[in-house]
């Protein structure tokens, strides 16, 4: 789903990345991007989250 430009690459090689989301649902797309990050070798990924939903649990107790 997400990829890296290559001519960024090298820019990335021991970096430490910080990846900014204004809702986080399941977590699912912050970790797929933090998986690519990897991939093309950052070395530190932090996930900045300004909401989060809800866990399935959670919300029939505020129902």
């Amino acid at each position: 789903m997400f990829y890296i430009n290559p001519q960024y690459r090298g820019l990335l090689e021991s970096a430490s990345v910080i990846v900014f989301d204004d809702v986080m649902t399941s977590g699912a797309t912050l970790n797929e991007i933090a998986r690519v990050l990897k991939d093309n070798g950052v070395s530190h990924v932090i996930n900045w989250v300004l909401l989060r939903t809800l866990r399935p649990s959670q919300r029939s107790e505020h129902v």
